[in-house]
């Protein structure tokens, strides 16, 4: 049993400071490269001649290898130690952001951006597992919130970051910025984050190619389908096999004894219905970004630095609202909170798709704007906390990993139904046409954001009463 010291050991409150800032700020590094190259696009065209799919890859490579290899650095994490797999995780980014400055063809960019998007899978899981674990299962909500508020950021920043970059210096200084900043956050990191580990079982190695063959293939059919076609053999072959290979994870993860995914975690409610959150969360607001950022600009004739400010009112409440958001949780549960942020976010952006027309003063939409901002700012901090706080101090790591990866997938999911959606509606011909694609496109992302609201009821309000003996077991931070 732990004692008292040990309790302040494990929670103190210089460990519990740092590692909430720099996990945050590696999540925010992390989540500012997914939009920030989106103001890139046109810059690239003209100085690599990349097409439309090349193009579309950059963010696409990113985001798959994003969501390929959560799980396997969760996994990872919990058996050789969360803060070793944190730091590789943020050393593999930011290599690879190198890469991506100096790249001389869009076809190693494309691959930088893959590895990129691997590190940056890997920071992300660990970040939420070492804030746990620095931190008093009373006091997580506060803490998810301010990590909310600063990852939230990333969002409202990027496209404007990126706008400044391009026309102050040139897209290289994009992925240079990175470099610096992330070998000062692997050095306080190794300094500054205690170790921590999960349950020391040998690794699933055939459990972690299944689960990321898996992932993968999904992911990339999903981003594909759009473009291709649903019926192309590499989509159809990509969900087919992405779907069997999950099935062949799931048969092992039940059959063997070291399973890398428990699933006796999907036996617990709060952490079905944090996960069903954060799909549908983040399924809304990466596609309701993609075709709200192209409706200001090829609709309302906005230029790519004025979209950025133009999206503040929707993306840059998190600063503020998320913090409140975390102590509300700490003090009411998540359920309610998640149930309200994520109405919210669906009646504002459905009163904007009911009203899209193709000469709409911008004047109109700030109302809408500003109660799906709200909405996000509650919804998103909460969702994490709902999930970790749902679940057992060696267990976090993988919950963190199971929780990421299917947040990706819902980001990826998102992209794709709303260009489906748009595509099969609309297309770029006149602003006319674009607001016949864009207005279905919009109501179906409501759709998934209400499906989320009815998940968060499946979570249940929690009691804190932790014996001493749940610390996590500290080591000394270097």
């Amino acid at each position: 049993m732990a004692t008292s010291d040990g309790l302040d050991a494990a929670y103190s409150q210089s460990r519990q400071r740092w590692t909430l800032v720099l996990a945050s700020f590696a999540s925010f590094m992390v989540g500012l490269d997914v939009l920030v190259v989106t103001t890139a696009l046109p810059t690239l065209h003209q100085d690599m001649n990349a097409g439309t799919a090349a193009l579309g890859w950059t963010i696409s490579a990113y985001e798959l290898g994003f969501a390929a290899l959560i799980l396997t650095g969760a996994a990872l994490g919990d058996r050789y130690g969360r803060r070793l797999l944190f730091v590789s995780g943020l050393a593999l980014f930011t290599v690879s952001s190198l890469v991506c400055a100096i790249s001389p063809t869009i076809e190693i960019l494309i691959a930088a951006r893959a590895l990129q998007g691997v590190g940056g899978g890997i920071a992300i899981a660990l970040a939420l597992a070492v804030i746990t674990d620095a931190t008093p299962p009373e006091q997580r909500g506060a803490a998810f919130g301010v990590w909310g508020a600063i990852s939230g950021l990333a969002v409202a920043l990027g496209p404007l970051i990126g706008g400044a970059i391009i026309e102050l210096l040139s897209w290289q200084w994009i992925f240079w910025l990175n470099v610096p900043v992330g070998i000062v956050v692997i050095i306080l990191s190794l300094v500054r984050i205690s170790e921590s580990k999960g349950i020391a079982h040998r690794i699933d190695l055939l459990g972690l190619v299944l689960s990321t063959l898996g992932v993968y293939g999904i992911a990339q059919a999903l981003i594909r389908g759009g473009e291709d076609g649903w019926a192309s053999p590499y989509v159809l072959g990509g969900l087919v096999g992405g779907v069997v290979a999950l099935v062949a994870f799931l048969w092992w993860e039940h059959r063997t004894t070291a399973p890398m995914m428990p699933l006796d975690l999907f036996r617990n409610r709060s952490f079905v219905g944090g996960c069903v959150v954060s799909f549908s969360l983040a399924a809304t607001l990466y596609g309701v970004g993609f075709v709200f950022a192209q409706y200001l600009q090829l609709a309302l004739g906005h230029d790519p630095l004025g979209v950025g400010v133009r999206m503040l009112p929707w993306v840059a409440l998190a600063l503020f609202i998320s913090p409140m958001a975390g102590r509300m949780a700490d003090s009411k549960g998540e359920r309610p909170l998640l149930i309200v942020g994520l109405l919210l976010h669906a009646v504002g952006f459905l009163a904007i798709a009911l009203m899209a027309m193709a000469d709409i003063g911008y004047g109109m939409m700030i109302v809408p704007l500003l109660a799906a901002g709200v909405g996000v700012a509650v919804a998103f901090p909460t969702a994490a906390s709902a999930v970790m706080r749902s679940v057992e101090p060696q267990l976090v790591g993988i919950a963190a990993g199971v929780s990421n990866t299917i947040r990706q997938v819902g980001a990826v999911f998102g992209v794709a139904v709303a260009a489906a959606v748009f595509s099969s509606a609309g297309g770029y011909g006149s602003a006319d046409q674009f607001v016949d694609g864009f207005t279905p496109a919009l109501i179906a992302l409501t759709v998934i954001t209400v499906g989320g609201a009815a998940g968060a009821g499946l979570i249940r309000r929690l009691e804190f009463s932790p014996p001493p003996s749940t610390a996590p077991q500290a080591e000394p931070a270097g």
